[in-house]
């Protein structure tokens, strides 16, 4: 399956979809409340479904409305079947939250997600009474001192700041090596605030008092989701104007360091109350560190492929341990628009040119067939682009806005 891009340069405006980061904290602090709750603009990418069926073999009832969430209650089994799809972030959120309430459970997920590392969380969670045997579940947490690798993910100090509270006693996580993605650990102690869940940020990484209950409003309010505004942002900066609403320019998404990466580059940026406008300058190559920012190093690097001169993206191995490896994506994409690039230690040089339209290999990953079409949307010539499905997990919407915005394809791209 592929989907056939044409050359035609993006303009308009749409609305960014709903954050998943917001969305997967909220649904799992709704869960754990045990209260009736809607989360309004939850949204339907397939990581959002994983969270949903997840939840639902964990006892919570709920029912959809739309893009909305109502939460209905919450029945705990004796035991569960948890399967997570292709989701890191509802593997390793949920695997502390079912050994803290004693549930036991086989989690079970899509063959990418179980060769993704979790081997760190887990070690943690069984120095503290569970018994997880490969992702099988049982035993029932301890509070105590829990000392994780932060270098390796986020998720899994998220995964344990949502259940240290709910333990008879107050914890410690010792966050060891430093802590990558830092944003979306602020993502997950706002929500806990919303939640009121209180965890204190210390030296070594977060004190966690005990038997905490979790309290949400009656509904909780999904925001824009800047990980995926990234995509069509870039499209305006290599075109334009684009402008994306349902942006909150306040927010603690990580990723809307998307703006900043467009101003250094010399594209022009207006931003607004809920809403961000983006379009082309005289687009010079720039630096940047993508080690706090992984999820946009692809549109990052799509952007310095059109740039003036020699751009700098520092803090590229990590890459290659997400969906896919994405440091060898990103060189397999440059390869076929014969754009030059060359790793240098831990940083990927880019020179600018004038990308060529080719046959790109989508990979089944989300952000590298949503990056490969945007360089496609400005190269010479057609593209074709496979997988283009995969697009779902995150952005199910895509396609159809990359329309909006006059995209010009072809080909099956159902998800």
């Amino acid at each position: 399956m592929s989907v056939i891009v044409r050359p035609h340069s993006l303009r308009g405006t749409v609305q960014a979809p709903p954050s998943k980061s917001y969305a997967h904290r909220y649904l799992i602090a709704t869960y754990l409340s045990g209260r009736p709750c809607t989360i309004v603009g939850a949204g339907d990418s397939r990581d959002i479904r994983a969270t949903l069926g997840a939840l639902g073999a964990l006892g919570l009832r709920y029912r959809r409305e739309g893009d909305d969430v109502a939460v209905l209650g919450v029945e705990h089994p004796n035991k569960a079947t948890v399967y997570c799809h292709e989701s890191g972030s509802t593997l390793r959120f949920l695997l502390p939250v079912a050994a803290a309430l004693g549930i036991p459970s086989a989690f079970t997920a899509a063959a990418g997600l179980t060769a993704r590392p979790v081997e760190g969380l887990v070690t943690a969670l069984n120095a503290h009474g569970a018994a997880i045997d490969g992702l099988r579940v049982s035993g029932r947490l301890t509070a105590g001192e829990y000392v994780v690798d932060g270098t390796v993910s986020s998720q899994y100090i998220t995964g344990l700041l949502f259940a240290l509270p709910l333990l008879d006693g107050n914890s410690r996580v010792v966050v060891s090596g430093g802590m990558v993605s830092k944003a979306y650990v602020d993502v997950t102690l706002d929500v806990l605030s919303v939640a009121g869940v209180s965890v204190e940020k210390t030296a070594y990484g977060f004190s966690v008092r005990g038997r905490q209950t979790y309290r949400l409003p009656d509904a909780v309010n999904v925001e824009g989701d800047w990980s995926a505004a990234a995509f069509m942002l870039a499209a305006g900066a290599l075109g334009g104007p684009v402008t994306v609403a349902n942006l909150d320019p306040c927010s603690l998404q990580g990723d809307a360091a998307i703006l900043s990466v467009l101003d250094r580059m010399g594209a022009h940026v207006r931003v607004s109350d809920r809403a961000v406008t983006v379009s082309r300058g005289a687009l010079r190559a720039f630096s940047v560190d993508v080690d706090e920012i992984p999820d946009l190093a692809q549109i990052i690097a799509v952007l310095a492929a059109y740039a003036e001169g020699d751009s700098i993206l520092s803090g590229v191995e990590r890459l290659r341990l997400k969906e896919s490896d994405r440091l060898s994506a990103i060189t397999d994409m440059f390869a076929a628009s014969g754009v030059r690039c060359r790793l240098v230690g831990r940083t990927l040089v880019v020179t600018g040119g004038t990308p060529a339209g080719g046959a790109f290999e989508g990979g089944g990953d989300h952000r590298t067939v949503m990056s490969v079409c945007i360089l496609a949307a400005y190269a010479a010539g057609d593209s074709r682009v496979s997988t283009p499905s995969a697009v779902g997990k995150s952005y199910p919407d895509f396609f159809k806005d990359f329309s909006i915005l006059g995209g010009q394809t072809d080909g099956d791209i159902q998800g």
